[in-house]
């Protein structure tokens, strides 16, 4: 069945059912072979949480009638004492009836009185085929353990996950493009095919996110886990928005951003402040061991060309004053140094939108950036273009 915690990701709030007056909701009913006299629950899904719905306890033929009510579609769960569960999409008006065997509802079960259902037990069913055939390939690499062709074996079924992987992902995509009308499509973006293993990725697959947005906000710009999907959306496209800022504002020929920082003496110094001398703006923090591994390079060529007018204004994204001078003083760093020491909270990781370091921009004599995360022998080559042309 398709996994609880993905489909809590965007669904709905608390249905309150009305007792005292005559039932004008939905209703769901059937009968389940083999359930034995256990109970069998109906909970709406929200996005925290299972709300109890309604419940029976089933009679020795496995039949139950379950009652709910609710103006606007929204996903329910039904499940058995066995644990199973089937996700429903249902409002008032509907009478859904439901089949199939309790030892294994994963497979058998059917649904009738609701195409939105319908469409969710179609997806289901793929899904559960995938995992199937997951848990399969998982046991014969556990068998295989130990023997010895057991790398070429494992080069097979690597590709073979991938392949079932990637069939999965074909047919919720085409789920997707033919459900727009149904909140059905809702979940297919949301598909696992293991713990935490998604098959679409907000932002790598936003064109998907937004075709189903831009539909089902249309056709049911109401419903609670479509306001979710649309929030959702909004802040990718604010965050691609604001990307596409940053790096404009951070492209070749471009003026650097402003930066009055803080020394380890407490001084305010500006960037901007070095005009007249080509800088190096590197973002970097003792605790960052590849930075740590590059300031070695740094210190060579701020020897090597300090004279001539190059300049190291460096940013520390250090956790701690302490932590960040003496990482200076480990490393015999003798150029500027500022920082709000603020770590990932810092007033410069927004404005240069850095997603990682070390981090850096070659700056000319006017403040433009020339080239960005020169390390190695490349900044030292871009450095001798410079000085000795």
């Amino acid at each position: 069945m398709i996994n609880t915690r993905c489909i809590l990701i965007f669904l709905i709030p608390i249905l309150l059912v009305s007792c005292g007056k005559e039932h004008q909701g939905f209703t769901v009913s059937g009968k389940f072979e083999n359930a034995g006299e256990g109970y069998i629950y109906l909970q709406e899904m929200t996005s925290r949480e299972l709300i109890p719905v309604d419940s029976v306890q089933l009679d020795t033929s496995g039949t139950f009638l379950m009652r709910g009510e609710s103006s606007r579609t929204k996903f329910y769960a039904v499940s058995v004492f066995k644990g199973d569960y089937i996700y429903l999409l249902a409002q008032t008006g509907l009478q859904i009836t439901l089949g199939g065997n309790a030892d294994n509802l994963d497979d058998s079960y059917t649904v009738d009185g609701s195409e939105h259902s319908k469409l969710i037990r179609e997806l289901t069913f793929e899904q559960n085929r995938t995992i199937n055939r997951i848990r399969q390939l998982n046991k014969i690499f556990n068998d295989s353990l130990k023997n010895a062709d057991f790398e070429d074996l494992k080069a097979n079924l690597d590709t073979a996950y991938m392949l079932l992987v990637e069939s999965q992902r074909e047919f919720s995509i085409r789920f997707i493009e033919n459900n727009l009308h149904s909140q059905a499509s809702l979940m297919a973006l949301y598909l696992q095919v293991g713990p935490r293993n998604y098959l679409f990725n907000p932002e790598q697959d936003f064109r998907y996110y937004a075709m189903v947005d831009s539909s089902l906000s249309i056709l049911y710009p109401e419903s609670d886990a479509v306001k979710d999907l649309h929030r959702q959306v909004e802040e990718i496209r604010k965050k691609r928005m604001m990307e596409g800022l940053s790096a404009s504002r951070l492209s070749v020929g471009a003026v650097a951003p402003e930066i009055a920082l803080p020394s380890p003496s407490g001084d305010t110094i500006i960037l901007s402040s070095l005009r007249g001398k080509v800088v190096l703006l590197d973002f970097w923090a003792s605790w960052c061991s590849p930075c740590r591994r590059e300031n070695p390079n740094l210190v060579s060529n701020y020897n090597k060309y300090k004279k001539k007018g190059f300049e190291i204004y460096q940013v520390s994204l250090d956790k701690t004053k302490a932590a960040w001078i003496k990482g200076i003083e480990d490393d015999g760093l003798e150029w500027i140094h500022v920082s709000d020491v603020q770590y990932w909270n810092s007033i410069v990781v927004p404005i240069y939108n850095i997603q990682g370091i070390p981090m850096s921009y070659l700056l000319d004599k006017e403040g433009k950036i020339i080239a960005n995360n020169l390390r190695g022998e490349q900044l030292g080559n871009k450095l001798e273009e410079i000085f000795n042309p």
